[in-house]
């Protein structure tokens, strides 16, 4: 009697598999008198095609433009590079916006908490969103509008944040490792000071927080100032910047560089391009602080320096982004990156995959310029003893 039950039952699954089965082969056998030949189908026509039949047939609704934009992200998607992606007009516009030096959000910065592994707001832009609605740095960021970002990369975490104008944006943190606390905060246009500095008894440090087209005036305004207040070495600090511009830190380079060569590229058909330095920078010793968050256009800068013997790298091994993305707008606002070049340092090494090596590796977990960071007290001791000298 079970025997003769599962037999039935084994015999109702195979009966409902082939009726199912039967529908789909009907469906499309339906479809198939009407069908163009797919041989003859070229890439446009197949997805008109697809396209109408979604439209025609599938159950719930969808707009047709969510839809076209998901189909052209996936041709960028196919080419398996996180690097090669497609713009919306939308995400275009924010792209657009920020590497001109201002951005729509709230105004944080976020790094990665080495200890936690969380993103932490390692600083909050004066005049923001954020400082208005009381957000601290060392705040540890839980979620972002209910979505719990444990295990996120800072790069997708700081993509929540960003948005259209005058939209809003809920964000839970943890203060002091110990208080939950969530803020609603509206989104607006915020002006980028990506070039901080100050000076510490007889040095200079600056800070480059991303090479936007404003990085390299405000750099050299910054390096003025300093070397008008009498420092004798400067630090550049490079650590969690993400990168930007190539030629933002090129020019950056060329403030600072003796005549030689900043870097080159090379693209897929072994066309070179290089960025030269020409002569009369500024002769003060240098030292550069960089870590794991030193991507892109900050390892092109740590490696012309290192390269050319104008200063010690110290920190921690550099990301590994050697490679260079174009542009390309299209017609309706949207746009595609595309990877197109290898960067190479002076002296021609790739160093995508494996980045930069520091001249003093020095591990540590605190990134503002207090006594407690170790890199910084570092690159004081390495710059004084060249003074000295």
């Amino acid at each position: 009697m079970v025997n003769k039950e599962k037999t039935l039952r084994f015999l109702k699954g195979v009966v409902c598999g082939i009726l199912i089965a039967g529908i789909v082969i009907y469906a499309v056998s339906c479809f198939k008198s009407k069908m163009p030949d797919y041989d003859n189908l070229n890439v446009e026509g197949k997805a008109a095609l697809i396209a109408t039949m979604l439209e025609n047939n599938y159950i719930e609704d969808f707009e047709e433009n969510e839809l076209a934009d998901k189909m052209y992200a996936g041709m960028a998607d196919a080419m398996e590079d996180p690097y090669t992606t497609y713009l919306t007009k939308d995400e275009m516009e924010a792209f657009m916006s920020e590497a001109g030096g201002t951005m729509t959000g709230i105004g944080i910065v976020i790094s990665e908490d080495e200890e936690s592994g969380r993103c932490i707001i390692s600083d909050i832009i004066e005049g923001s969103p954020a400082e208005s609605a009381g957000l601290m740095a060392g705040d540890i960021i839980l979620c972002i509008d209910g979505t719990d970002v444990s295990g996120m990369s800072v790069v997708d975490v700081s993509a929540l944040t960003k948005g259209k104008n005058d939209t809003y944006i809920q964000i839970g943190v943890l203060r002091d490792s110990s208080e939950e606390m969530v803020f609603d905060i509206k989104r607006s246009t915020v002006s980028l000071n990506v070039v901080e500095h100050k000076k510490d008894g007889n040095i200079g440090y600056i800070k480059i927080s991303e090479f936007t087209k404003t990085a390299p005036a405000q750099f050299k305004a910054a390096l003025d100032d300093l070397v008008s207040q009498g420092a004798e070495g400067i630090i550049i600090d490079l650590r969690d910047n993400p990168g930007g511009i190539i030629d933002s830190a090129a020019e950056i380079g060329d403030s600072i560089l003796p005549e030689c060569i900043i870097t080159y590229t090379v693209d897929k058909n072994g066309n070179r391009t290089d960025f030269e330095s020409a002569e009369g920078m500024c002769e003060l010793p240098l030292a550069v602080l960089v870590n794991g968050g030193s991507a892109s256009a900050s390892e092109l800068l740590a490696g012309a320096i290192q390269d050319n013997g104008r200063g010690d790298i110290i920190g921690t091994q550099t990301y590994g982004k050697g490679i260079v993305q174009g542009l390309y707008g299209l017609n309706d606002g949207s746009g595609l990156k595309i990877t197109i070049q290898r960067y190479y340092t002076p002296n021609g090494v790739c160093i995508h995959g494996e980045g930069i090596t520091p001249d003093y590796k020095v591990d540590t977990d605190i990134k503002d310029t207090s006594e407690e960071d170790k890199q910084y007290v570092k690159a004081v001791d390495v710059l004084n003893d060249k003074i000295k000298d």
